[in-house]
């Protein structure tokens, strides 16, 4: 079960940074989500979902230069090692 602000682009977007073992920016995320038939967001919802992630501490902004990286913690969530009642409390 994903917390209460989780949304169905967050799954995809974590995948996407966990197998790219990069830092990706929006746009490369979109454009490959888009390539693999994953998810079709738009590329604002990216951006948002993104800052959202980030917030919960699930990926990380490479200083100002827009691009995103995969934390232990997001890497956590994607393992199943990390209960989504510890992501609800980080609100």
């Amino acid at each position: 079960m994903q917390p209460s602000w989780w949304s169905k682009y967050d799954g995809p977007i974590l995948e996407m940074l966990s197998e790219s073992g990069k830092a990706l920016p929006p746009r490369v995320i979109l454009f490959n989500l888009e390539y693999e038939e994953r998810a079709s967001p738009h590329r604002s919802t990216v951006k948002r979902r993104l800052k959202r992630l980030t917030d919960h501490g699930l990926v990380e902004k490479i200083d100002d230069s827009g691009y995103y990286i995969l934390t232990d913690r997001g890497r956590s969530w994607i393992e199943g090692e990390l209960d989504s009642s510890k992501l609800e409390s980080d609100q």
